[in-house]
């Protein structure tokens, strides 16, 4: 009996990362990577990809941007994906498109270890709620709930920021009207724009941590993003876990700052400590989409 093949993709504004996957989950020996702008097309992405592999009977492709009804648009690239047509151009028999953060969310039952560091506490398989927070150039979450195997998607990059972050920004820089919604702030591109609030000069979202007064700049990111987690803590109750990705993630998550991303629940004791106990990870690598991805296929069979 010939076993079933798929492919699973990942695709940033910046990356792509392909793999096949089967009822096993991913062929991790066969992930690749892909530099978008070597490319025209995802396409001719796939097709390379493809040229020395067994045939495939379908693919789950995540995109970083919002997706409705098997369409969707890569935020910070422009290309344009639409399920059945993929299908059509790639002979494959189905093509599903997911928002990259849903696909993390079906991710975090199925995830090796080894792509986990926990920070706080640790995941519970007795709770079943859990929800993955991306902050890299965009910002969005998604809300898994593992006993169902089923996934929340949303924009809420796009919600206004909640008054305690408000608070916080107003506090430390006097005036919030520059970061009108949730990924104004929580990004990379909210990060530099803070700094430069701050200090009046500018620099690139990478390069914050090590400029003038820049740990400053990074310890207020810091307590926002922990004012933040608290409201999404009450909002939804992730007991199995909250679930960080993405490179600002990383960059406030450090050594030097992760006290105050943590502190807002670790100090909360209502509920008996219930919130102090929602375990907080970081997803370690570039990866853990893939893994969504061929979840979320083993699924629909």
């Amino acid at each position: 009996m010939v076993e079933s093949l798929y492919l699973v993709a990942d695709v940033g504004g910046t990356n792509c990362r392909l793999a096949l996957a089967d009822v096993n989950g991913v062929r991790t020996d066969t992930i690749n990577r892909f530099q978008n702008k070597k490319y025209a097309s995802f396409s001719d992405i796939v097709r390379v990809f493809l040229c020395d592999k067994p045939k495939t009977n379908a693919a789950v492709v995540a995109i970083a941007g919002p997706v409705d009804s098997g369409c969707g648009q890569l935020t910070n690239w422009d290309w344009y994906f639409n399920a059945e047509d993929l299908a059509h151009d790639l002979l494959l028999d189905k093509v599903y498109l997911l928002n990259d953060l849903e696909a993390l969310g079906y991710a975090v039952s199925v995830l090796p270890k080894s792509s986990l560091r926990c920070l706080s506490g640790s995941p519970n398989d007795n709770e079943f709620q859990a929800i993955v927070m991306g902050l890299g150039t965009g910002f969005n979450i998604s809300l898994a709930c593992n006993s169902s195997n089923t996934v929340f998607a949303a924009e809420m990059g796009h919600a206004a920021l909640p008054q305690p972050v408000v608070t916080i920004i107003h506090n430390a820089v006097g005036e919030v009207h520059a970061f009108e919604t949730v990924e104004h702030l929580f990004s990379g591109r909210g990060l530099a724009k803070l700094h430069e609030i701050r200090t009046g000069s500018f620099c690139k979202p990478e390069d914050v941590e090590n400029s003038k007064n820049g740990s400053q700049t990074l310890t207020i990111m810091a307590c926002a993003l922990g004012a933040l987690v608290r409201e999404v803590a009450y909002l939804y109750l992730p007991e199995n876990g909250i679930y960080f990705n993405g490179s600002l993630a990383h960059t406030l998550l450090s050594a030097a700052t992760t006290e105050f991303v943590l502190a807002p629940l670790k100090v909360d004791d209502r509920f008996g400590g219930r919130m102090a106990r929602i375990p907080i990870c970081i997803l370690t690598d570039d990866i853990s989409a893939l893994y969504g991805c061929a979840h979320y296929i083993s699924l629909q069979s």
